[in-house]
């Protein structure tokens, strides 16, 4: 008789067969617990943890910088940086001057380099319309310092940053696949950047994205010196830009160090302070506590992801761990009752000469088994869903630069962690009834079989209400998240998105001077006005809900203020759906040559002139006056949450070409048509300017609200798959607990019991599980909810309605996983049942 491994995983293998159920759910709650972690894990690893690709990543630093007493200074692109140490923020720019005095002053080996971000840059062949790529613009120290690998050519130079020195860019490599298929003689070919003819002279290697490891901030696509800063920017000469380089008082630059292994981190910080504090003008250092320089961690580039991003990853890294924990609390409740419910084969077995040892042998190989097939299935899972997941991700994720791209990648690492943790479980799980119940005489367990005193579970009662306490949390996260999802839905927008189609354009792309850009606008808004379809078509500095905003301080009767602002076009009602209250709107007749105009929103009016109508007064911004001409009413602006914010809005076609604006249309045409038509209509007017990406109002609505409900989904999708996990373990353990009363059950039958009274002793213990799993699930739910506070909108994290509903929802599942054996025991023959004990 054969008795190795071969015919022991032959017997598994049989007897998983007979139970195709009890093997599907095991191997699904494998597959989407270590599918689920494989897949989120990897995502935060990459986003949060991952340093960029460069050698020796842990001897780089962010310089950074902060004081209590605001500084007179106009800081371009800028970003707050929260101190590790619990110290404040940190402000992330420097000036041009400043960093060289910095430079100067590091000590001996700290090596510093700077670079500064730009949302968009115009990149394409001479004879080929142009693409719109993220720009870089770098010293000649940040290739050396930095140590990127190159795929093709040579990284830029210190002769390559040099005024006057011949326009060079490197591209990345992404860029080089997409825009020019990965073309081998792409080094030594021109590229017009910005209308500006360059010299491609390397492509960075594969898998380097720039100063952002996740890509919340731009992708680096193409990298240019910053002595080019002036050409990118103003590539006519006309726009009457200073050269930031040399402005002390404009903070523009991020600064980098590396420091060798061995320098005290506080010696450089000590020596760059004394830098920072020589070279900071009067105007920058106003009475007042000293600034303080500080070294932030930068193994990940400019550290970007923060704040409720870094809180939403770290959240969904939680739950998805709960649901890994969920389903192995549920394979082991499964594997306990399956192990009980053999008890009666291992005494035969046992019985008929089986030894203990093969008997635990194949158990645990059975185990195996399953725990082999629930790890392939959720490493298929895993691969299968990841792009899914980084797409989920990425949308919901977008900074003020756009929305950015994260891989979808799945770390061997954090699989095999997975897959421990569901291994280990099924083995542990399925192991301790074998070795319990394979060391039973036979005998004995006859006696206690026909004394009606089979095991009754206790592990796996515990388990199983373990189980239910876990899914509360999640049940009731989804049910916040429903809820902030339905609140955000409702808010009041102040304008109409319905066909508004949008898209940006940049007059800095092309060579048209700047005195030629309000006239550049208007034939534009002209030509896409002629396209079928579209009935209206304005200017709008920022999009409506793009998380970009504008904002100045006003001088009105001497008192300064700050508002926001957003320059406007001709139409801007008829198209954005919005009211005038007073006065008039900036029309085709405020162009350059007219005196300046703008109009208030109804908080601006209240904030500014106490609700007075302010039509015909003036206000000053910095050295401009403007004078207001109309009133209009409240709209959303960054994006749904807050109070709406006191709007001035100028006109347009005075404010200049830096920068670009959004050309906003009313339409009933569909985009996939529009699309073409728009980009025909631009093309008409200048084929050097590039139209990016256009979006619909209605979509870009959908994308400031894409966290919260990439949120709902997951906790919904987590939250139901939690439901049946856990209606599943009651329904087997119901069904174990029927059984093994069934003498019982016969006996109360054959006395009179109501089949109603029958099937209540079931499910009273169902309730009492519930009961128990609440009892700990709830108050659970309630210590966690102001983790996840800040991330709800218009509803408290321990509303207790809510956690109410999820409780009910709960149990009546779970009624539903009980009624069955429940009814199943009301309905047994007295005598049959007699008869089997």
């Amino acid at each position: 008789m054969d008795t190795g491994w071969g015919a022991d995983l032959r017997y598994v293998f049989r007897v998983l067969g007979r139970s195709p159920g009890f093997v599907v759910v095991a191997v699904l709650s494998l597959a989407v617990g270590i599918g689920a972690n494989a897949a989120m894990f990897s995502m935060v690893r990459n986003l949060l943890m991952e340093p960029i690709p460069v050698d020796a990543p842990e001897e780089l630093a962010l310089v950074a910088w902060r004081r209590d007493t605001k500084l007179e200074l106009w800081q371009n692109n800028s970003t707050s940086y929260s101190d590790p140490k619990g110290g404040g923020s940190y402000r992330s720019n420097f000036s041009g001057p400043i960093y060289e005095g910095l430079r100067a002053g590091a000590p001996e080996g700290v090596q510093l380099f700077a670079f500064s971000f730009r949302r968009g840059v115009s990149v394409g062949l001479l004879d080929s319309p142009p693409f719109v790529a993220g720009g870089l613009l770098v010293d000649g120290a940040y290739f050396r310092t930095l140590r990127v690998a190159m795929a093709v050519g040579r990284p830029l130079m210190d002769a390559d940053d040099q005024p006057g020195a011949p326009l060079v860019v490197v591209l990345s490599h992404a860029f080089w696949m997409r825009a020019f298929g990965g073309d081998p003689n792409i080094v030594g070919h021109t590229v017009r950047v910005n209308g500006l003819s360059a010299e491609v002279v390397g492509v960075t290697a594969e898998g380097f994205r720039g100063m952002s490891r996740g890509g919340f901030f731009p992708q680096t696509e193409v990298t240019v010196p910053l002595s080019a800063q002036v050409q990118i920017d103003d590539p006519t000469g006309t726009e009457g830009l200073e050269a930031m380089a040399a402005t002390r008082e404009v903070f523009w630059l991020r600064v980098m160090a590396r420091i060798p292994d061995g320098t005290s981190w506080p010696s450089v910080e000590q020596a760059l302070r004394g830098a920072f504090l020589a070279q900071a003008s009067p105007a920058n250092e106003p009475e007042g506590p000293l600034a303080e320089v500080g070294l932030l961690p930068g193994a990940r580039g400019a550290q970007p992801v923060q704040g409720n991003r870094a809180r939403y990853l770290w959240i969904l890294s939680g739950v998805v761990g709960i649901v890994l924990l969920i389903a192995c609390v549920n394979l082991a409740t499964l594997m306990l009752a399956r192990g009980v419910a053999r008890q009666r084969e291992m005494a035969v077995r046992k019985a008929l000469g089986g030894g203990r040892a093969r008997l635990v042998r194949q158990t645990v190989l059975e185990s195996v088994v399953l725990a082999a097939a629930g790890t392939a299935a959720g490493l298929l899972l895993a691969f299968v869903t990841r792009h899914m997941l980084s797409f989920m991700v990425s949308s919901s994720m977008g900074s003020g630069f756009g929305t950015m791209t994260v891989e979808g990648s799945v770390e061997p690492a954090v699989i095999a962690v997975a897959a421990a943790l569901g291994t280990g479980a099924t083995v542990l799980f399925g192991l301790l009834p074998a070795l319990r119940l394979s060391n039973v005489d036979p005998m004995a367990w006859l006696k206690h079989r026909a004394a009606g005193t089979t095991p009754k579970l206790r592990l796996g009662r515990a388990l199983l209400a373990l189980q239910i306490a876990v899914s509360v949390p999640l049940i009731v996260g989804a049910a916040l998240f429903l809820r902030t999802l339905s609140n955000l839905g409702a808010v009041e927008l102040g304008f109409d998105p319905q066909g508004m189609v949008i898209f940006r354009v940049d007059p800095g792309y092309t060579q048209r001077p700047a005195d030629q850009h309000s006239q550049l606008y208007q034939e534009i808004l002209a030509s896409v006005r002629e396209v079928p379809g579209v009935t209206s078509a304005t200017l709008m500095e920022n999009a409506f809900l793009a998380g970009i905003t504008s904002n100045s301080r006003i001088t009105v009767n001497g008192a300064e203020q700050s508002v926001y602002m957003n320059a406007v076009g001709p139409d801007f009602l008829e198209t954005t759906g919005m009211q005038l209250l007073a006065g008039r709107m900036p029309g085709i007749q405020d162009g350059p040559g007219s005196p300046r105009v703008g109009v208030l929103n109804e908080k601006a009016v209240a904030q500014l002139f106490g609700g007075v109508s302010p039509v015909g007064r003036v206000l000053n911004t910095g050295p401009r006056e403007i004078q207001v001409v109309g009133v209009v009413s409240d709209s959303r602006y960054a994006g749904l949450r807050g109070e709406i914010p006191a709007t001035f809005y100028p006109s347009a076609l005075q404010r200049g070409g830096y920068g670009g604006h959004h050309v906003v249309l009313r339409t009933s045409a569909p985009m996939s048509r529009l699309e073409a038509d728009i980009k025909r209509a631009v093309a008409q007017v200048d084929p050097d300017l590039p139209v990016p990406e256009m979006r619909t109002q209605t979509a870009q609505l959908a994308e400031a609200s894409a966290r919260e409900r990439m949120f709902t989904q997951l906790l919904t999708l987590f939250g139901g798959f939690a439901l049946l996990l856990a209606s599943v373990g009651l329904h087997g353990v119901t069904a174990y607990t029927v059984a093994r009363r069934t003498g019982e059950f016969g006996v109360r039958v054959a006395l009179g019991a109501a089949p109603d009274h029958v099937q209540w002793l079931v499910l009273r213990q169902v309730l009492g599980l519930v009961a128990l799993g609440l009892a700990v699930g709830v108050p659970v739910s309630l210590a966690v909810g102001p983790a996840v506070g800040s991330l709800l909108y218009d509803v408290a994290p321990n509303d207790v309605g809510l956690i109410g509903m999820a409780a009910l929802v709960l149990t009546l599942v779970a009624m539903v996983a009980g009624y069955r054996p429940a009814r199943r025991a009301a309905k047994m023959d007295a005598l049959v049942a007699l008869r089997e004990e």
